[in-house]
Protein backbone atom coordinates (compact mmCIF):
# COMPACT_ATOMS: atom_id res chain seq x y z
CA UNK A 1 0.00 0.00 0.00
CA UNK A 2 1.19 3.39 -0.67
CA UNK A 3 1.52 6.42 1.39
CA UNK A 4 -1.37 8.42 0.04
CA UNK A 5 -3.60 5.17 -0.12
CA UNK A 6 -2.40 4.09 3.64
CA UNK A 7 -3.31 7.92 5.34
CA UNK A 8 -6.49 8.42 3.52
CA UNK A 9 -7.69 5.57 4.84
CA UNK A 10 -6.63 5.99 8.19
CA UNK A 11 -8.11 9.42 8.01
CA UNK A 12 -11.59 9.25 9.55
CA UNK A 13 -9.81 7.11 12.63
CA UNK A 14 -6.94 8.83 13.16
CA UNK A 15 -7.71 10.07 16.51
CA UNK A 16 -7.69 6.64 17.83
CA UNK A 17 -5.54 5.31 15.71
CA UNK A 18 -2.29 7.19 15.49
CA UNK A 19 -0.18 8.01 18.91
CA UNK A 20 -0.41 11.46 20.18
CA UNK A 21 3.01 12.62 20.59
CA UNK A 22 1.17 16.48 21.66
CA UNK A 23 -0.87 14.93 24.69
CA UNK A 24 2.07 12.64 25.87
CA UNK A 25 4.79 14.30 25.93
CA UNK A 26 5.62 15.10 29.20
CA UNK A 27 8.01 18.00 29.64
CA UNK A 28 6.14 19.84 26.77
CA UNK A 29 9.87 19.66 25.14
CA UNK A 30 7.79 20.50 21.76
CA UNK A 31 6.15 23.40 22.85
CA UNK A 32 9.71 24.67 24.47
CA UNK A 33 11.28 24.62 20.83
CA UNK A 34 8.71 26.16 18.70
CA UNK A 35 8.41 28.85 21.53
CA UNK A 36 12.10 29.20 20.92
CA UNK A 37 11.74 29.94 17.29
CA UNK A 38 8.94 31.56 17.35
CA UNK A 39 9.00 34.59 14.88
CA UNK A 40 5.65 36.62 14.08
CA UNK A 41 7.76 37.36 11.14
CA UNK A 42 8.71 34.32 9.57
CA UNK A 43 6.78 31.18 7.66
CA UNK A 44 6.70 28.06 9.01
CA UNK A 45 6.30 24.39 7.57
CA UNK A 46 4.26 21.50 9.01
CA UNK A 47 5.78 18.39 7.02
CA UNK A 48 2.66 16.11 7.54
CA UNK A 49 0.33 17.99 8.88
CA UNK A 50 -1.77 14.94 9.22
CA UNK A 51 -5.19 15.82 10.84
CA UNK A 52 -3.87 19.09 12.11
CA UNK A 53 -2.52 17.69 15.83
CA UNK A 54 0.03 20.54 15.56
CA UNK A 55 -1.55 23.04 14.25
CA UNK A 56 -3.06 24.73 17.20
CA UNK A 57 0.64 24.41 18.74
CA UNK A 58 2.50 26.17 16.07
CA UNK A 59 0.35 28.45 13.93
CA UNK A 60 0.12 31.04 17.19
CA UNK A 61 4.15 31.15 16.91
CA UNK A 62 4.62 32.23 12.96
CA UNK A 63 3.01 34.87 10.65
CA UNK A 64 2.35 32.26 8.20
CA UNK A 65 2.10 28.34 8.09
CA UNK A 66 2.05 25.87 5.06
CA UNK A 67 1.02 22.74 5.94
CA UNK A 68 1.39 19.74 3.73
CA UNK A 69 0.48 15.99 3.95
CA UNK A 70 0.41 13.14 1.65
CA UNK A 71 -3.30 12.74 2.04
CA UNK A 72 -5.76 15.06 1.11
CA UNK A 73 -8.72 13.36 3.43
CA UNK A 74 -6.17 13.79 5.95
CA UNK A 75 -6.10 17.90 4.88
CA UNK A 76 -9.70 17.53 4.57
CA UNK A 77 -10.13 16.60 8.46
CA UNK A 78 -7.59 19.60 9.25
CA UNK A 79 -9.54 22.06 7.31
CA UNK A 80 -12.46 21.51 9.81
CA UNK A 81 -10.61 23.85 12.22
CA UNK A 82 -10.37 27.34 10.97
CA UNK A 83 -7.07 29.03 10.63
CA UNK A 84 -6.40 32.50 9.25
CA UNK A 85 -2.40 32.04 8.66
CA UNK A 86 -2.71 28.26 7.25
CA UNK A 87 -2.10 27.29 3.79
CA UNK A 88 -2.32 23.58 3.09
CA UNK A 89 -1.24 21.44 0.69
CA UNK A 90 -1.70 17.91 -0.99
CA UNK A 91 2.28 16.72 -1.63
CA UNK A 92 4.25 13.38 -2.18
CA UNK A 93 6.49 14.61 1.20
CA UNK A 94 9.52 11.97 -0.16
CA UNK A 95 9.08 12.93 -3.91
CA UNK A 96 12.33 14.25 -5.17
CA UNK A 97 10.01 16.29 -7.73
CA UNK A 98 8.04 18.01 -4.36
CA UNK A 99 7.19 21.98 -5.48
CA UNK A 100 9.71 23.95 -3.76
CA UNK A 101 8.41 25.68 -0.47
CA UNK A 102 10.58 27.73 1.31
CA UNK A 103 10.25 28.62 5.28
CA UNK A 104 12.12 29.96 8.19
CA UNK A 105 11.11 27.50 10.58
CA UNK A 106 10.15 23.69 9.73
CA UNK A 107 8.48 20.59 11.98
CA UNK A 108 8.38 17.15 11.21
CA UNK A 109 6.82 14.61 13.71
CA UNK A 110 6.73 11.68 13.31
CA UNK A 111 6.43 11.28 9.45
CA UNK A 112 9.65 9.66 8.16
CA UNK A 113 8.87 6.15 9.90
CA UNK A 114 7.88 4.08 6.87
CA UNK A 115 9.10 0.62 6.45
CA UNK A 116 11.18 1.91 3.28
CA UNK A 117 14.13 3.77 4.55
CA UNK A 118 14.41 5.31 1.14
CA UNK A 119 11.48 7.31 1.38
CA UNK A 120 12.56 8.15 4.99
CA UNK A 121 15.38 9.76 4.02
CA UNK A 122 14.19 11.45 1.34
CA UNK A 123 11.54 13.12 3.01
CA UNK A 124 14.39 14.24 6.21
CA UNK A 125 16.37 15.91 3.28
CA UNK A 126 13.28 17.53 1.90
CA UNK A 127 12.24 19.17 5.25
CA UNK A 128 15.82 20.48 5.08
CA UNK A 129 15.95 21.60 1.80
CA UNK A 130 12.71 23.76 2.82
CA UNK A 131 14.42 25.78 5.58
CA UNK A 132 16.15 29.00 3.70
CA UNK A 133 19.33 29.96 5.25
CA UNK A 134 19.71 30.23 8.73
CA UNK A 135 15.81 28.70 9.63
CA UNK A 136 16.09 25.95 11.54
CA UNK A 137 14.19 22.50 11.51
CA UNK A 138 12.62 20.47 14.44
CA UNK A 139 12.29 16.62 13.85
CA UNK A 140 10.35 14.13 16.30
CA UNK A 141 11.68 10.85 15.69
CA UNK A 142 10.84 7.39 16.66
CA UNK A 143 14.33 6.49 19.15
CA UNK A 144 15.83 2.83 18.50
CA UNK A 145 17.37 3.14 21.98
CA UNK A 146 13.75 3.75 23.26
CA UNK A 147 12.46 0.20 21.76
CA UNK A 148 15.52 -1.29 23.44
CA UNK A 149 14.73 0.37 26.64
CA UNK A 150 11.39 -0.80 26.49
CA UNK A 151 12.28 -4.49 26.12
CA UNK A 152 14.67 -4.42 28.98
CA UNK A 153 11.81 -3.00 31.16
CA UNK A 154 9.53 -5.40 30.01
CA UNK A 155 12.31 -8.74 30.70
CA UNK A 156 12.89 -6.86 33.84
CA UNK A 157 8.92 -6.61 34.82
CA UNK A 158 8.62 -10.58 33.66
CA UNK A 159 11.48 -11.68 35.99
CA UNK A 160 9.88 -9.68 39.06
CA UNK A 161 7.53 -11.94 38.64
CA UNK A 162 9.52 -15.27 37.80
CA UNK A 163 8.88 -15.81 34.45
CA UNK A 164 12.43 -16.00 32.48
CA UNK A 165 12.95 -14.71 29.36
CA UNK A 166 12.44 -18.00 26.92
CA UNK A 167 9.24 -18.23 28.34
CA UNK A 168 7.97 -14.69 27.72
CA UNK A 169 5.60 -15.09 24.86
CA UNK A 170 7.59 -13.95 21.61
CA UNK A 171 4.76 -11.27 20.47
CA UNK A 172 5.45 -9.37 23.72
CA UNK A 173 9.35 -9.35 22.66
CA UNK A 174 8.64 -6.64 19.74
CA UNK A 175 11.61 -6.01 17.72
CA UNK A 176 13.47 -9.43 19.77
CA UNK A 177 11.68 -11.23 17.65
CA UNK A 178 11.80 -9.77 14.38
CA UNK A 179 12.80 -12.68 11.87
CA UNK A 180 13.87 -10.16 8.95
CA UNK A 181 17.50 -9.19 10.20
CA UNK A 182 17.91 -7.11 7.82
CA UNK A 183 15.25 -4.96 8.53
CA UNK A 184 16.59 -4.70 12.63
CA UNK A 185 19.84 -3.87 10.78
CA UNK A 186 18.29 -0.89 9.48
CA UNK A 187 16.05 -0.05 12.66
CA UNK A 188 12.72 -0.99 11.22
CA UNK A 189 10.56 -3.14 13.91
CA UNK A 190 7.35 -3.86 13.66
CA UNK A 191 4.69 -1.41 15.83
CA UNK A 192 1.25 -3.17 16.09
CA UNK A 193 2.50 -5.38 13.12
CA UNK A 194 3.49 -2.05 10.81
CA UNK A 195 6.86 -1.85 9.91
CA UNK A 196 8.06 1.25 11.55
CA UNK A 197 11.36 3.03 11.40
CA UNK A 198 13.57 3.69 14.56
CA UNK A 199 16.67 5.98 14.38
CA UNK A 200 19.87 5.77 16.76
CA UNK A 201 21.79 8.63 17.97
CA UNK A 202 24.34 7.63 15.90
CA UNK A 203 22.16 7.52 12.74
CA UNK A 204 21.02 10.84 13.34
CA UNK A 205 24.17 12.25 14.38
CA UNK A 206 25.84 11.14 10.59
CA UNK A 207 22.85 12.13 8.61
CA UNK A 208 22.00 16.07 10.03
CA UNK A 209 25.52 17.39 10.49
CA UNK A 210 26.74 17.39 7.04
CA UNK A 211 26.74 19.67 4.01
CA UNK A 212 25.22 23.07 4.20
CA UNK A 213 23.59 21.57 7.90
CA UNK A 214 24.84 22.00 11.29
CA UNK A 215 23.18 19.76 14.08
CA UNK A 216 22.37 21.89 16.44
CA UNK A 217 20.90 19.79 19.45
CA UNK A 218 19.48 15.82 20.08
CA UNK A 219 17.18 16.03 22.77
CA UNK A 220 14.27 13.49 24.27
CA UNK A 221 10.22 13.56 24.21
CA UNK A 222 9.79 11.41 27.36
CA UNK A 223 6.34 9.44 28.04
CA UNK A 224 4.66 7.60 30.68
CA UNK A 225 5.47 4.01 31.01
CA UNK A 226 1.35 3.85 30.37
CA UNK A 227 2.22 4.33 26.82
CA UNK A 228 4.26 1.77 26.37
CA UNK A 229 2.50 -0.82 28.50
CA UNK A 230 -0.90 -1.53 29.60
CA UNK A 231 -0.92 -0.95 33.55
CA UNK A 232 3.02 -0.45 33.98
CA UNK A 233 3.84 -1.34 37.98
CA UNK A 234 4.61 1.52 40.30
CA UNK A 235 8.63 1.07 40.00
CA UNK A 236 8.75 1.50 36.10
CA UNK A 237 9.98 4.75 36.31
CA UNK A 238 13.10 7.01 35.02
CA UNK A 239 14.70 6.46 32.40
CA UNK A 240 11.46 7.12 30.58
CA UNK A 241 10.38 6.06 26.96
CA UNK A 242 11.12 8.93 24.30
CA UNK A 243 11.40 9.58 20.67
CA UNK A 244 14.39 11.80 19.72
CA UNK A 245 13.66 15.77 19.17
CA UNK A 246 16.48 17.11 16.64
CA UNK A 247 17.17 20.43 16.37
CA UNK A 248 18.93 21.44 12.83
CA UNK A 249 20.22 24.46 11.37
CA UNK A 250 20.90 25.77 7.70
CA UNK A 251 24.11 27.07 7.63
CA UNK A 252 24.33 28.12 3.66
Amino acid sequence: MNDKLQWNNVADKYEDEIFSVFKNDKGKKIEHYLKKHANKNHVAIDFGCGIGYALPLITPYFKKVIALDVSQECINKAQLVSYENVVFKQADLASTKIDPVKGDFAFCCNVAISGNNTRNYRILQNVLNSLKVGGIAVFVLPSLESSSLSSQKMIEWYKKENTVINEIPLDELTHLNEVDSKRVMQGIFKINDIPTKHYSFAELFSFFNKGNFKLENIDRVEYDWATEFNSPPSWMRDPYPFDWLVEVKRVK
